[in-house]
């Protein structure tokens, strides 16, 4: 996932020199990488293609051998065996192939003595012409792995979000921290001046004491952002693995980059027509939609009389060239009928209904989910601008009160002020800065989540 960042100036101190930057993307990378659920994903998809390979075995050839001896008091009654080959093909054609051979004092009349190789077609000439279970299967498990395929890549989907706000809330967190660290700073050198200008006489006590009180108040809140920027650094452990599959913790040298201010997008029509193509829940239920259409194919056929044709190239001994030009419709072959209806046809006229009922049901369901996503697009994209915008408010705002702690450090200098306007600018200032901070992670968070429920955040399959 690349994005084109255009930061902003976020009026922080600049970061600590000589720490680790863990950029957005590398984290991506490595999520992407070495998290255990893309493992899952593929394992889960991996069983769906299994059972897929598996449907495939009932259009195998099968190698079958008989055998059956009966002797009794000295006397061979009979010995038939009978080595053949069977194959079902994708098309309802079975074809089969063999040799029989039959001996013995008391054969059934319908066995030939000696060697009887054979050649037969069976063909389904109404149910099970154009659909029958094997071939349902085989296309309703090539369906699911599909299917499988999309409802991982909506897992992922959703993961994906977790992780992208864990990142942004520990960058949001790390700056937060830095900001009160600076502050901080300021805040001590202050009381240190404020305590000279006692000692030498021209402040008053008062003054040191409000001063420190500044020192303090600063602290407090340092320390509530340095439990909060650990609190997510952990929190962002839980998507950071190593190539052994390991989880680790974020070393305390690392820190991320800064948040942008300002992320590329779609027009909001380009993205819900790109949700509509290739959003994993909507191409779920539509591969669900794909497997009850074979389904309701089937029990379709399943309404048919069934009417197969069964015919047999017969050959005495072994087949020779012999069997190759005699006519085998009057001549050495065997030929039959099996014809079969349910008077009433309930059994596939209720399946055939129930199937209906599924497509109907899966229909509307695409239908609300269709118009669920685009509602959340579309209102994401409103609280994105809005956010935006927001943040060049208070960038400005952020930007004017340090201005006016500037020049209230300025008058104070000159005799003209207090040090308590001083502090009550300062505070207004970290107060400002800290806004700056909150609005800029939930634009960042709108912002991804938009790209979440179009289902952009991972790639199409």
């Amino acid at each position: 996932m690349k994005f084109r960042l255009i930061f902003l100036a976020l009026l922080l101190p600049f970061l600590s020199v000589g720490q680790e930057v863990l950029f957005f993307e590398n984290f991506l990378r490595i999520f992407e990488e070495n998290h255990p659920a893309f493992k899952v994903s593929e394992a889960n998809v991996n069983q769906f293609r299994s059972s897929y390979l598996a449907t495939k075995g009932a259009f195998d050839p099968v190698l079958a051998y008989q055998s059956d001896n009966k002797t009794l008091a000295g006397d061979e009654y009979y010995t038939i065996q009978n080595p053949e080959i069977k194959l079902q093909t994708p098309y309802g054609l079975r074809v089969k192939a063999g040799n029989e051979y039959s001996s013995g004092k008391y054969l059934n009349p319908q066995q030939t003595p000696g060697n009887l190789s054979y050649m037969g077609l069976e063909l389904p000439i109404l149910k099970g012409l154009l659909m029958d279970n094997q071939r349902a299967a085989r296309k309703q498990a090539e369906f699911m792995v599909s299917q499988s395929t999309e409802e991982q890549r909506q897992m992922l989907n959703d993961i994906y979000l977790e992780a992208v706000e864990q990142y942004w809330l520990w960058a949001s967190s790390f700056q937060n921290n830095e900001l009160l660290k600076g502050q901080s700073v300021n805040a001590q050198k202050r009381l240190e001046m404020t305590k000279l200008g006692f000692d030498n006489g021209y402040k008053s006590r008062a003054d040191t004491v409000e001063a420190y009180l500044q020192v303090q108040n600063i602290d407090l809140l340092s320390q509530e952002a340095f439990i909060s920027l650990r609190k997510n650094a952990i929190g962002l452990a839980a998507y950071l693995w190593d190539e052994e599959g390991n989880p680790y913790l974020l070393d305390e040298s690392q820190k991320p980059q800064n948040m942008p201010s300002k992320l590329e997008n779609e027009q909001i029509d380009d993205m819900v027509a790109l949700a509509k193509l290739n959003h994993p829940e909507l191409k779920t239920y539509q591969f669900k939609l794909d497997g009850l259409g074979v389904e309701r194919k089937l029990n379709r056929q399943s309404m048919l009389p069934t009417l197969d044709l069964k015919y047999n190239l017969l050959g005495k001994d072994y087949f020779s060239s012999e069997y190759a030009v005699n006519p085998y419709f009057s001549n050495n072959y065997k030929f039959g009928i099996d014809f079969k209806i349910p008077l009433f046809l309930r059994e596939g006229r209720g399946k055939f209904a129930k199937t209906n009922f599924k497509i109907q049901e899966t229909t509307l369901q695409q239908q609300q989910k269709t118009w669920s996503i685009e509602n959340k697009i579309r209102q994401y994209a409103v609280e994105t601008d809005l956010l935006a915008k927001q943040i060049i408010t208070a960038g400005e705002l952020a930007e004017n009160y340090g201005f006016l702690l500037r020049n209230e450090e300025l008058k104070f200098s000159q005799g003209e002020s207090s040090l308590f306007l001083i502090i009550s600018r300062e505070n207004k200032l970290i107060d400002a800065r800290k806004k700056l901070l909150e609005v800029n992670f939930k634009y960042l968070k709108a912002y991804f989540k938009q790209q979440w429920a179009a289902g952009l955040l991972v790639p199409s399959a």
